[in-house]
C-alpha cells in the first residue's frame, strides 16, 4: 500500500515539478516521500528531521503549517512533560502543606482584604512600593471567599501555569526541562511563599515564547498578537519594579524582532499595541511613585535614587532639600521612643569600590549558584552564545519559510541584562533574586540556538553551556530539596504560632502591637485585634506613629504586648555576602532588630516575655532572615 501511494504522490509531485508549478524550498522527490509518510504514519515529514543540521549548503524543508508561522510553536507534549509537571505539583504542594506565611504574605492580603478597589489603588499601594496587579488579584479572591491559606494554593496554580510554558514552548534540551523546573526559585521561592513575583514566571515565559514564534523567517506578527505581547509586557510592569524593568527589555527585545521584520519586507502595525503598552507603563508608575510622607524602604531607596539623577543633573539644591528631607524622618516627638541609629560604615575608598563590585557580581552570581565560580561560568557561556548566534552585517536575505526561528542574538539577553544593570543601585533582597533567575532563563529562551552548531568550536560551546546549566539546576534541586525539608520540620515564620496563642485568649483581651511584622498573626483572623494600631495592614507613613508612640500605649496596661521582627542571617541575609563576608555586629546591633528597644522598656513598665515563635526564611541551602513574634504580658 506504502508503495501505491509513494507512486502517485511521486507522479503528482513530477508533473507539478514539469508544470514549474513547484513551492521554492520544495524537493518533488521529498515531498512524494512526505506524503507516503503522512497517510501511512511511518517517520516524520520534513526533510530537517532527517538531515543532518552540521552539514553546509542548502536546507529543502517543507512550508510549515500557518498556525506554526503566526501563533507558538509548541512542542509535542509527551509523558515526560507530564510526569515533570505532576512531581514539580507534589513538590509545590508539600512545601504549602507545612508552609508558616510571613508578614509580607500577610501585608497584601490584608490591604486586598479591608479596602475597595479604587482606594487601594490610588492610595493604599503607594505606601508598598510595588504597582497593585498582584493586590488586584487578591482583592478578586477575598471577594470569591477564598480563605488566606487558599490564596497559597491559587499562587501554587500560577506557578504550575509557568512551568507548563515552560515544558511546553521552551527551546532546551530534555534535560534541562525536566530540571530547571525543579530549581529553588520555580518550585519553593516563588510558588509556596505567595508574593506578586509568583506571577512573573507565567509572563516572562509567554513572552519569550511568543518572541521567538515571531523568529521564524515566515512568520507574520498579527495585530492580534501584538496586542497579546503588549498585555503580557503591561501586566508585568504591574507587578513590581522589577517586573516593570523586565517589561522594558522584553519591549525593546520585540523592537528589535519588528525591525528585523520590516528590514526583510514583513511590515508590522505595531503603533496601537505601543500605545497599549505605555498606557501600562503609565498606570504602573503612577501606582508605584511614593507618596511625600511614605516611610517604605523601597520608597526611600527610590528617592534617592531621583536625588542622585539630581545631582548628577546638576540640581545640587533639589538633592540637597532631598536630603533634608530623608534625615527629618528621623524626628523624635515629645513623648516617643529614640530609635537606635543607623549603622555606620567606615570604608575606605578601596573598600567601598569593592562593596559596588560585589554587589554587581552577586547580582549575577547569587541566583544561579553558591558556587561563584559556576554561576559566573554559566553566564559568560550564555553570553558567548548569544554573540555567536547575532545578526552579522551584510544584506538582508529574502526570508525562506523555514521551521526554525532565526536566530535573535545577544538582543535576547537585554530583559535580564537590564534588571542586572538597574538594580546595581536600587534596593534588591534575596527574596527578589529569583526574578533575576526568571528573566535569566527567558533571555536563555531567546538567545538559545534554533539548530546544531555547524563548526567544532560551536558545538563545544552548545556543550559546555548546557553542562554548566546542568550543575546549576542540580545546586539548585538542593536548595528546593533543603528548604522543603526544612519547612516540614522546621517553621518558616513564628506568625501562625502566634495566631493560635492570641485566638486562645478570652475575648476582651486588649493586645497592643509594635512594627510592621505585626501583621502576620493579623492575617489569621478576620478582624483587626490589635487596639493600637488603625488597620489590619501595615501603613508605611510618618504619620502613623504606632511604634514610636509605644510609651503612651503601653501606659494603657495592655492584656498582651506583640512585637515582630526580623533579623538578618550571616550567610544570605544580603546578597552581597556571596562576594563580601557579612560583619556579625553589623547585623546585629540590637536583639531581634528592636530598633526602638520597645521590649526593654516595656520590661521596665512590669511586663515580661511570656512566648516567643520565631522561624526562618529558607534561603538556597541556609536562610536570610529569622522571624520571630514575642508576647509580653505583665508580671503577676
Amino acid at each position: 500500500m506504502f508503495a501505491k501511494s509513494f507512486a502517485k504522490s511521486s507522479a503528482k509531485a513530477s508533473a507539478k515539478a514539469r508544470a514549474g508549478s513547484s513551492l521554492p524550498g520544495q524537493d518533488p522527490v521529498w515531498e512524494a516521500l512526505a506524503e507516503g509518510a503522512r497517510r501511512t504514519g511511518t517517520g516524520p515529514t520534513r526533510l530537517v528531521d532527517w538531515l543532518p543540521m552540521d552539514e553546509p549548503g542548502p536546507m529543502l524543508v517543507r512550508e510549515p503549517r500557518r498556525s506554526g508561522a503566526s501563533g507558538l510553536a509548541a512542542r509535542p507534549w509527551t509523558w515526560i512533560e507530564s510526569l515533570v509537571l505532576a512531581a514539580y505539583a507534589l513538590v509545590v504542594a508539600l512545601g504549602l502543606t507545612w508552609h508558616e506565611p510571613w508578614a509580607d504574605e500577610a501585608q497584601a492580603w490584608l490591604l486586598a482584604r479591608d479596602s475597595g478597589w479604587w482606594h487601594m489603588m490610588l492610595h493604599g499601594i503607594r505606601y508598598e512600593g510595588s504597582p497593585g496587579l498582584w493586590h488586584s488579584l487578591l482583592w478578586v479572591l477575598v471577594r470569591l471567599h477564598v480563605s488566606y491559606a487558599g490564596m497559597h494554593w491559587v499562587s501554587a496554580a500560577v506557578a504550575a501555569a509557568g512551568i507548563w510554558v515552560l515544558l511546553r514552548y521552551s527551546p532546551f534540551p530534555l534535560l534541562l526541562r525536566i530540571l530547571l523546573p525543579f530549581g529553588f526559585w520555580l518550585a519553593y521561592q516563588d510558588a509556596v511563599v505567595a508574593r506578586s513575583y509568583v506571577l512573573f514566571a507565567v509572563l516572562a515565559f509567554t513572552a519569550a515564547a511568543m518572541l521567538r514564534s515571531w523568529m521564524h523567517p515566515g512568520a507574520y506578527p498579527k495585530l492580534p498578537r501584538l496586542f497579546g505581547l503588549a498585555a503580557v509586557l503591561g501586566l508585568m510592569a504591574n507587578l513590581s519594579v522589577h517586573g516593570f524593568v523586565a517589561s522594558l527589555g522584553f519591549a525593546l527585545v520585540a523592537l528589535a524582532v519588528l525591525r528585523r521584520k520590516s528590514r526583510a519586507g514583513v511590515p508590522a502595525r505595531w503603533a496601537l499595541p505601543a500605545l497599549v503598552l505605555c498606557a501600562f507603563w503609565i498606570v504602573a508608575v503612577a501606582t508605584t511613585l511614593p507618596t511625600s510622607d511614605q516611610s517604605f524602604i523601597a520608597g526611600r531607596n527610590f528617592e534617592k535614587s531621583i536625588a542622585r539623577v539630581e545631582a548628577i543633573a546638576g540640581y545640587h539644591r533639589a538633592a540637597a532639600d532631598h536630603t533634608m528631607n530623608v534625615t527629618e524622618r528621623n524626628d523624635v516627638r515629645p513623648g516617643e521612643l529614640t530609635p537606635a541609629g543607623p549603622d555606620e560604615h567606615n570604608w575606605t575608598a578601596r573598600q567601598a569600590l569593592w562593596h559596588k563590585v560585589a554587589r554587581v557580581l552577586a547580582l549575577v552570581t547569587f541566583p544561579l549558584s553558591n558556587f561563584r565560580i559556576l554561576a559566573l561560568l554559566a553566564c559568560v557561556l550564555a553570553l558567548l552564545q548569544a554573540w555567536r548566534t547575532r545578526e552579522r552585517p551584510g544584506p538582508v536575505a529574502v526570508p525562506v519559510p523555514s521551521a526554525a526561528p532565526a536566530p535573535l542574538g545577544w538582543v535576547g539577553l537585554l530583559p535580564w541584562a537590564l534588571m542586572v544593570l538597574v538594580f546595581t543601585s536600587l534596593y534588591f533582597s534575596p527574596r527578589h533574586a529569583g526574578m533575576l533567575w526568571t528573566a535569566f532563563l527567558a533571555s536563555l529562551w531567546l538567545t538559545w540556538p534554533t539548530v546544531p552548531a555547524a563548526t567544532r568550536r560551536g558545538q563545544w560551546l552548545r556543550h559546555a553551556t548546557v553542562a554548566a546549566l546542568v550543575l546549576v539546576a542540580a545546586d539548585q534541586i538542593w536548595w528546593t530539596a533543603h528548604a522543603v525539608w526544612a519547612d516540614v520540620h522546621r517553621p518558616y515564620s513564628g506568625d501562625r504560632a502566634m495566631a493560635e496563642f492570641l485566638r486562645k485568649e478570652p475575648p476582651g483581651t486588649r493586645i497592643a502591637g509594635f512594627y510592621y511584622f505585626t501583621v502576620g498573626p493579623a492575617a489569621w483572623f478576620r478582624h483587626a485585634i490589635y487596639f493600637n494600631q488603625p488597620h489590619a495592614y501595615w501603613l508605611w507613613s510618618r504619620n502613623v506613629r504606632t511604634t514610636q508612640q509605644a510609651p503612651a500605649t503601653i501606659a494603657t496596661h495592655p492584656d498582651v504586648i506583640v512585637v515582630g521582627r526580623m533579623q538578618e542571617g550571616l550567610r544570605d541575609g544580603n546578597i552581597s555576602d556571596d562576594w563580601v563576608k557579612p560583619d556579625p555586629p553589623s547585623l546585629s546591633p540590637f536583639s531581634l532588630g528592636d530598633r526602638y528597644r520597645i521590649i526593654p522598656y516595656a520590661e521596665t513598665q512590669g511586663y515580661r516575655v511570656t512566648h516567643s515563635f520565631c522561624g526562618h526564611s529558607f534561603m538556597r541551602d541556609g536562610w536570610a532572615e529569622e522571624l520571630c513574634q514575642v508576647a509580653l504580658e505583665p508580671q503577676r
